[in-house]
C-alpha cells in the first residue's frame, strides 16, 4: 500500500487523521502526526497496518469504531 492509497482509504472511510491513527492503534498526542507521516511517506506502512486498512475497506468494524 502506498502513502497515497492510505490517504485515499482514509477518505473513503470518512475518517480524520486523528481517527485513522486511533483505529490503526496509535496512541498519545503525536498520533495525528504519525498518521500524517504514513500518508506522506515519512513513515513506512507496515504489513499489519495494510491488512487492517484492507479489512476496514471491506466492511470490518471493531466495537470501538469512531
Amino acid at each position: 500500500m502506498t502513502p497515497s492509497q492510505l490517504a485515499q482509504a482514509r477518505a473513503c472511510l470518512g475518517l480524520t487523521l486523528e481517527a485513522m491513527a486511533t483505529v490503526l492503534g496509535y496512541k498519545g498526542k503525536q498520533r495525528r502526526q504519525m498518521q500524517h507521516d504514513l500518508e506522506t511517506g515519512r513513515r513506512t506502512i507496515r504489513e499489519p497496518q495494510r491488512r487492517l486498512v484492507e479489512a476496514y475497506l471491506t466492511g470490518y468494524r471493531p466495537d470501538d469504531w469512531p
